[in-house]
């Protein structure tokens, strides 16, 4: 699927700036940013409901393909640039790029299992590019959704459990402070 066709798709649902958001954020995540969409899909389900957070995970799924997309490209042109910028990245290094590598080969049960695992999915992006790609374009939004249901369907359960305590301002108060906490874990658990 095509950036138009997606736009396309999501202007003839009428869809709002809140996908919109979560259409960018999933792509440039799949290619260079280093914050997961699962953010702004997780902001959704708790402001909308687990139904929107549902379909804000499908818009990510597919939207990331522009990034893999991106990440074809360059690694295809560039292979060792691309390498470089990708292990320059917050949370990345060599090793984490060999481990998915070692991961993509192992085919695409093990690069679903990854995206689990912390392994940013660019990384199985620079491994495909050596192997061609298509076959990784075609599934990355198969291999993307799982997790975004997931984030979707969890936080939207529990925002709803917390709904009878907390305002919609406190749960998202409190999204905030849990991502914040996680990424200060993540990052000093990671390289750099």
């Amino acid at each position: 699927m095509t950036i138009a066709a997606l736009l396309l798709f999501i202007r003839t649902l009428g869809l709002t700036l809140p996908l919109w958001i979560v259409a960018g954020w999933s792509a440039a995540e799949a290619a260079i940013f280093f914050i997961v969409a699962d953010v702004p899909i997780s902001w959704i389900a708790v402001r909308s409901g687990t139904r929107a957070a549902m379909l804000a995970s499908l818009v990510a799924a597919v939207a990331s393909v522009a990034g893999a997309a991106a990440v074809l490209f360059w690694a295809s042109h560039d292979p060792s640039g691309a390498a470089s910028t990708m292990a320059a990245l917050p949370g990345i290094d060599p090793a984490l790029v060999t481990e998915a590598a070692r991961r993509y080969a192992e085919g695409f049960d093990a690069v679903l299992a990854g995206s689990f695992s912390g392994i940013p999915f660019k990384l199985f992006g620079l491994e495909a590019a050596k192997q061609g790609g298509l076959l990784f374009l075609v599934l990355s939004p198969l291999l993307r959704l799982p997790r975004f249901l997931a984030v979707a369907l969890f936080v939207g359960g529990i925002s709803h459990f917390l709904e009878r305590w907390m305002t919609v301002r406190q749960r998202l108060a409190l999204l905030l402070v849990l991502w914040t906490v996680f990424y200060a874990w993540y990052f000093s658990v990671m390289p750099r």
